[in-house]
Parts: structure tokens; C-alpha cells; sequence
């Protein structure tokens, strides 16, 4: 399926706007261990971004954003509501001990490989 990984894409997790994909194998492995953990597809909204496209009003990416060191995702996991996609992402080491955030509004989750444990809502 996936060229990173058995279920995710190199196209899943580049920039829309110049197509770069720098995302850490330690996102790829976390973002696959919490595919196998739920078992049903999750949708990559946002991978890496450059900063052009993070400074993009629509995209409101901080300034120092995780999605500009290829750390960081946001996902839409499939039959799930924001609440509930945070409650698998904390079965995951490396989310767990990394960032969490949750866009309730939003209908997704940010989850990041940080290294430091991050957690907020949008």
C-alpha cells in the first residue's frame, strides 16, 4: 500500500505546496503503530509543511510548528470522534511523550514526536 510504510504514502505526508516530504522515520513508525492499533485507515490532513505553506492565514501553522521538522501530523481517524482519536494516540509511546492536540471543532487531532510531552485543545 504505502511506500513509508505498510499504510501510509510519501504523497500522504508532503507538502500541498512544493511537494517535499521531510518527515522523520519516528513519525512514519508512530503514525503505523497506531493504524495497527485502531485498524482502520486514518487520513493524513497535514504532514510536513514548508514554511510558506505554514505561514499560509488558512493553514494557521505556528511559527514553530512541529509540521516544519517533519515531526507532526494531523489525522482524522476513521468512526472516531477528536476525543476519542487522542484516547488511541495516548497507546502510543511516542505520542504519548510527545504532543497531542486536539481540535474538537475541527474534527482532528494533532499528534507529534516532539521528544517532551505537549498536550492542548483548538
Amino acid at each position: 500500500m504505502g511506500d513509508l510504510s505498510k499504510n501510509f504514502s510519501n504523497s500522504e505526508l508532503r507538502c500541498p505546496c512544493c511537494l517535499v516530504q521531510k518527515v522523520t522515520p519516528e513519525l512514519v513508525a508512530a503514525l503505523q503503530k497506531l493504524r495497527d492499533i485502531v485498524d482502520v485507515p486514518i487520513t493524513i490532513d497535514s504532514g510536513y509543511r514548508c514554511k510558506k505553506h505554514n505561514a499560509d492565514r488558512r493553514v494557521g501553522g505556528s511559527p514553530t510548528s512541529q509540521h516544519l521538522l517533519g515531526t507532526a501530523a494531523d489525522i482524522v481517524i476513521a468512526h472516531m470522534l477528536p476525543e476519542e482519536m487522542k484516547e488511541a494516540a495516548l497507546l502510543v509511546e511516542a505520542f504519548r511523550d510527545g504532543g497531542i492536540g486536539v481540535y474538537p471543532n475541527n474534527g482532528f487531532i494533532h499528534v507529534d514526536v516532539r521528544g517532551r510531552r505537549a498536550r492542548w485543545s483548538g
